[in-house]
């Protein structure tokens, strides 16, 4: 499914870091398809796109759209500039994982987690999930899996070197491995707001294990209702680190139980990633 048309001004979009990846815009048509949102927040939705997902979620609602709230510690000017179109687009400067946050996004019918959870420190990822649940009834994530080891791991606890193997997946002007042990070296000291530089959010800090997510989620509630893997994500000579697009809602049964949505979440993780039908062929 495509925006309505003239939802969408492209000459904006163009000015945008990073262009929004098609992947991520089919994970929201589907989403629109199988929950009907017609209010949603974004978290993060600013960082190199502009808002450019979270605006594409309310093309899809058009006139039907009743609240859209945009979340992100630092709203870009081109986000701003963005959302002065959209008169039921409401901006709020916060951390993600903050109460300020929380309150201000009330309850939404979806929330947009695009690659944030990995970077979620303090509340960790799993409290920071916790703790947005009540907020909503449906889920569209998209996240940086980690298949290597068999349960999540906080990345920085393996040390500089073993980050730069396993974790460092680019480099450019600004990612280099000089900043990386730079990054390192200064982690017991505090940034500006007192946090930590070990917990600085700009890094990635988790290898979270995708039945983890799933699991965590079905044990509160939620049942995935879609998945998608997107391989190689990374290049080949990080197979491990994986592009995992999910849908989750609000299971209808709650009654079912914890096991019985654990061992359906697990069942289709299989059935999506092809676990299931190489197990049956062997």
């Amino acid at each position: 499914m495509s925006p309505r048309p003239g939802a969408e001004d492209s000459s904006v979009e163009a000015r945008s870091e990073v262009q929004a990846k098609p992947e991520k815009l089919e994970l929201i048509d589907i989403a629109y398809e199988l929950t009907d949102f017609r209010s949603f927040a974004d978290l993060g939705a600013c960082w190199g796109v502009d808002g450019a997902y979270a605006f594409h979620a309310a093309a899809l609602c058009g006139n039907e759209l009743d609240r859209a709230v945009i979340v992100d510690g630092n709203l870009t000017p081109l986000t701003r500039e963005r959302a002065g179109a959209h008169r039921r687009v409401e901006l709020v400067q916060a951390l993600l994982g903050s109460r300020q946050a929380l309150d201000a996004v009330r309850k939404v019918d979806a929330l947009i987690m695009y690659d944030i959870l990995l970077h979620q420190v303090k509340p960790d990822w799993d409290r920071f999930l916790l703790d947005w649940l009540p907020h909503a009834n449906s889920l569209i994530v998209f996240n940086q899996n980690w298949l290597k080891t068999p349960r999540t791991i906080r990345f920085v606890d393996r040390g500089v070197d073993w980050y730069y193997r396993n974790v460092y997946v680019w480099e450019d002007d600004w990612n280099t491995r000089e900043r990386l042990e730079s990054w390192f070296a200064r982690h017991d000291e505090r940034d500006e707001d007192g946090r930590l530089e070990r917990d600085n959010h700009w890094y990635w800090q988790w290898g979270i294990r995708p039945l983890e997510l799933i699991g965590l989620l079905a044990k509160n509630g939620f049942e995935l209702i879609y998945m998608k893997r997107h391989r190689h994500a990374f290049g080949r000579r990080r197979p491990w680190i994986v592009n995992d697009g999910l849908i989750f809602q609000r299971a209808a049964y709650p009654e079912r139980g914890v096991g019985g949505r654990l061992r359906a979440a697990a069942r289709s993780v299989a059935e999506r990633t092809g676990v299931l039908e190489r197990i049956r062929r062997s």
